[in-house]
């Protein structure tokens, strides 16, 4: 009757080991879940509150010592609006360096909400349908079709 009861006790806590070994393990794997979930709530709230568009008429494109493009801050947050910050694309090629320069009011390299910027790309763009497209750096981007 001893070893029974023995066995039984022996049983009884390697059950109990066996669950709380399980619980810490889901417990951690719950905790990573969530932090998980919370550092990716955080990068879309961040692309929730930035929003911009581009508010050139497509059909008639300015031209001051190189084509000027306006971008309007329509999000809730300040855009940074430098050429470190800010990828412009014409027809798919990247214009970088000294052909595309960014301007922002009072020169501040920021677009805070309701402000419009300019993008004055400088390079040789062909007649008829083209493409821009402007992306920040939280990877928002937004395009426009655009007749020259």
């Amino acid at each position: 009757m001893a070893s029974m009861a023995t066995s039984e006790m022996i049983f009884f806590i390697a059950t109990l080991i066996l669950s709380v070994s399980v619980v810490g393990v889901l417990g951690g794997q719950t905790a990573h879940l969530s932090l998980g979930m919370q550092n990716s709530a955080k990068g879309t709230s961040s692309q929730i509150q930035t929003n911009f568009e581009i508010i050139n008429d497509p059909s008639s494109i300015p031209y001051e010592n190189g084509y000027v493009f306006y971008i309007k801050n329509t999000g809730e947050t300040g855009i940074y609006f430098t050429n470190a910050t800010v990828n412009v694309l014409i027809n798919g090629t990247l214009i970088s360096g000294s052909e595309v320069s960014m301007v922002s009011p009072g020169n501040t390299g920021e677009l805070m909400p309701s402000q419009v910027g300019e993008i004055v790309v400088n390079v040789t763009i062909p007649s008829g349908y083209n493409e821009i497209t402007v992306s920040v750096s939280n990877g928002l981007s937004k395009s426009m079709e655009f007749l020259i």
